[in-house]
């Protein structure tokens, strides 16, 4: 079962992160059709073109968002923006159905997160009990005096099976995801087995209870569900309700009301600031006498970018206080742990895709500036190198460590294994 569910996991991870790529060639080869498009259309007014093309960013997956896809379904991987105000287009992302994002999508972590520890327990529930409940460990243990190395030689059988069973798909996951093999692939098998290990003592410390099999196994799923679901589902809960972002909606009206409301002021109430914002383009004659300039409209633009400035630190500071806090919280939560630590190798994590935000402010603040001065000396588009820009591919430059979520689950497992210790002494004894 879990070989299936691997291969399956393995081929609907690669399959998602191969429908995203398609997504993003395509998306390279409309961006150059389209800016061509909009030169025929509109080549004879530099400043209407820019108000037309879109020049487009990309967050490009790695091999190992194929293993774990993460916040990929619900994060924007693929943002296109035009010179206008970024806080009105950064946000915009595909239309899906919402059933289909809350079952989510199924690839390898899944199955050893979720499936997994299932599997762990089913296989060692019963392995005192039923000896028990069957008469033959008293038979036993009126034979020897080292009854219990039986259930540890049936128990290291079950450890050895399941665990060959997850470095078998983790070296497929290797070939078939075309996985680097470097110190990322070693530090997530490390993490990976931890997180099994951790399952093993958690079932091994109900055997040692001594208890009914009924118990074992009600109490090892109780424990399953808890760890793997209720307490991320009130966690996520939590997070909503102790930081709220009402600034996401405030963002959005004062970036429209800061460009909006500029039409019935005076110029000089958006050139000013602009200026302020970019002294270098005061060299730039700005024509006061015309009733509409392209020079003007920009202007606008970026004072409704600069409007919602205060709004939008504040919704970046309520997201990274979500995420320090679900760090600490996480560390005493190995199944959270492991899946946090997997994602952020992926790429797929929260972090990268704020980080990817940042990129795309950055590249758009980057074409502004290139072609700040064409659309304000209303230079010819021939002039310009808007042929050239191709759309634009985000790479992390480094893969973040995942040693704290190893030293996380570590410390569990030895707490667990202490209290194991414990029950196994007082029950020989």
């Amino acid at each position: 079962m879990l070989l299936i569910t691997g291969f399956a996991g393995l081929y609907f991870g690669k399959t998602f992160i191969a429908r995203q790529q398609a997504v993003i060639e395509k998306a390279a080869i409309l961006q150059k059709k389209n800016t061509l498009t909009n030169i025929d259309h509109f080549g004879n007014d530099i400043g209407l073109l820019f108000f037309h093309n879109k020049f487009t960013m990309a967050n490009a997956p790695d091999h190992w968002a194929a293993f774990a896809n993460g916040q990929r379904d619900i994060n924007p991987y693929l943002i296109s923006v035009t010179m206008l105000g970024l806080e009105g287009q950064l946000y915009d992302t595909d239309i899906n159905n919402p059933v289909s994002l809350l079952l989510g999508y199924m690839d390898l972590s899944f199955v050893f997160i979720f499936l997994f520890p299932l599997v762990i327990i089913a296989f060692t529930y019963n392995l005192l009990s039923e000896q028990k409940e069957s008469g033959i460990w008293s038979l036993l243990r009126a034979q020897t005096n080292r009854s219990f190395q039986v259930i540890w030689q049936k128990f290291l059988v079950r450890v050895v099976v399941v665990l060959s069973v997850a470095l078998l798909l983790l070296f497929t996951a290797m070939l078939y995801l075309a996985l680097p093999q470097d110190l990322t692939l070693l530090s997530v098998t490390v993490l990976i087995l931890l997180y099994l290990t951790f399952w093993f003592v958690v079932s091994f410390f109900f055997i040692s209870l001594g208890k009914s099999s009924n118990f074992n196994a009600s109490a090892l799923i109780a424990v399953w569900v808890l760890l793997c679901i209720v307490i991320p589902a009130s966690f996520n809960l939590f997070l909503t309700r102790k930081y709220p972002v009402p600034e996401a909606l405030q963002n959005v009206i004062n970036q429209r009301e800061g460009y909006h409301e500029k039409w019935d002021m005076a110029k000089e109430v958006t050139m000013k600031p602009f200026f302020k914002h970019y002294p270098q383009l005061k060299k730039y004659p700005f024509p006061e006498r015309k009733t509409f300039s392209w020079y003007w409209y920009y202007a606008m633009q970026q004072m409704g970018d600069d409007q919602a400035a205060a709004s939008r630190l504040a919704i970046e500071r309520k997201l990274a206080s979500r995420q320090h806090f679900t760090d600490v919280f996480a560390f005493f939560f190995p199944s959270i742990q492991t899946q946090l630590g997997v994602s952020k190798i992926a790429g797929s994590d929260l972090n990268t895709h704020l980080a990817f935000q940042q990129a795309v402010r950055k590249y758009h603040e980057q074409i502004r500036l290139h072609f700040y001065p064409a659309i304000f000396l209303n230079q010819s588009v021939n002039d310009t190198d808007i042929k050239d820009f191709k759309l634009k591919k985000y790479n992390r430059k480094e893969v973040p460590h995942i040693w704290v979520n190893m030293l996380s689950v570590s410390l569990l497992t030895l707490v667990m294994m202490g209290a194991t210790a414990f029950n196994l002494k007082r029950f020989n004894s």
